[in-house]
């Protein structure tokens, strides 16, 4: 399951509870990501012993209580954003923001899109007949009415989780989630920056996971990781690619550096594919990702996927006794990318933007000074 960001309180290096009454400067507080606490969690579980606990050095510069400091009430909020976005009768400038889409491409349903910012021209019942929507939109706003116990299933009459499956782009033989239903609506769409497509399917997962026994899903599933199978076996360990077509099964290269940690995304669907359908291909598949992963000189981390290495390099060492060696790939998420023929500079963010703390934003350390993305970072 794709695990949501979690603020950890610390104290004495021990991760605990804090009590509403306990007064917050008692308590250095670090936020740390998810994944980070399910690596710590999988050494307690492997070694049965003394826990070592591991510095990791960018962590090391980071403020232990930011300022100033806010913690907003996230379950509020997104429970008002679906109620807001999900809601076909609002009126208010540039709303509603949802759409029906009646195109009927891929799969013979109506779907439905929502604005990826608000009043984008392009968008809209009225432009590109409905049918300019992107799956990273819709699969993140189901993917947090999951989080917080809404039943995407049935709401106001509408499956939303089965009409997100008009993604699975078969029209074009790639039979994978991808970011339109129809990706010539947006002239050469989004199958050339490899990120994208990787993201849209462990997001799929995730969805999936959240919401079971959606008819049609398990079909999808098994197709998606089928593909992801097939591609890491063509790559055989070499990722030097900025995409992957998943019809012709060749890596391809254009503009944009290559995308390497790719592979961690192929891991994480295929490591999910094992657990759910038992089929050992996709163990040995998220195996070969990995490796591929590691076999890298240097950090390759693109946009959002190189955590998801840490992941599931945890999960495999947890529960199938291999030794991959997690702190590389943490190290490389947060430190970034030093070579120059990669994204140079993608990181992790620390220190300070005039009066506030920042640590922590995912985006370029070095471009104009470092500028960050909110939504990578909460990916």
């Amino acid at each position: 399951m794709l695990i949501p960001i979690i603020v950890i309180p610390v104290a004495n290096n021990i991760f605990k509870h804090s009590n509403k009454g306990q007064k917050r400067n008692k308590m250095k507080i670090r936020l740390v990501p998810w994944f980070l606490l399910s690596l710590l969690l999988t050494s307690c579980s492997i070694n049965n012993g003394d826990i070592k606990q591991i510095t990791i050095s960018k962590i090391e510069t980071m403020s232990n209580m930011p300022q100033p400091y806010k913690m907003l009430d996230w379950h509020k909020m997104s429970v008002n954003f679906d109620r807001v976005v999900f809601n076909f009768n609002v009126k208010r400038k540039y709303s509603p923001f949802i759409w029906l889409d009646n195109a009927r491409r891929n799969i013979d349903q109506e779907t439905f899109g929502i604005y990826t910012a608000i009043g984008d021209i392009r968008q809209g019942h009225d432009h590109h007949n409905g049918e300019y929507h992107e799956a990273i939109t819709s699969l993140g706003a189901l993917m947090s009415a999951g989080l917080v116990g809404i039943n995407k299933k049935y709401q106001n009459g509408y499956n939303y989780v089965k009409m997100v499956q008009n993604y699975f782009n078969t029209d074009n033989d790639w039979n994978i989630i991808l970011n339109t239903t129809n990706p010539e609506v947006v002239g050469r769409g989004f199958e050339h920056d490899w990120w994208y497509e990787v993201f849209l399917n462990v997001s799929y997962y995730a969805v999936s996971d959240l919401f079971p026994d959606v008819d049609g899903s398990d079909r999808i599933l098994k197709s998606i990781a089928k593909k992801f199978y097939q591609a890491d076996s063509v790559l055989n360990g070499d990722y030097d690619y900025s995409w992957f077509n998943y019809a012709t099964m060749k890596g391809m290269r254009n503009d944009i550096p290559y995308e390497q940690d790719a592979a961690a995304g192929h891991a994480y669907v295929l490591y999910e594919a094992y657990k759910k359908f038992g089929d050992t291909r996709y163990l040995n598949g998220a195996k070969s990702a990995i490796k591929a992963l590691l076999n890298q000189k240097e950090s390759r981390f693109y946009e959002v996927l190189m955590p998801f290495g840490a992941y599931v390099a945890a999960r495999l060492n947890a529960e199938q006794g291999t030794n991959y060696d997690i702190t590389k790939i943490i190290n490389w998420t947060f430190d970034g990318v030093t070579a120059s023929d990669g994204r140079t500079g993608w990181g992790v963010i620390a220190g300070r933007w005039g009066n506030y703390d920042i640590s922590g934003l995912v985006g370029s350390t070095t471009a104009g000074g470092g500028y960050g993305f909110l939504m990578n970072t909460f990916v």
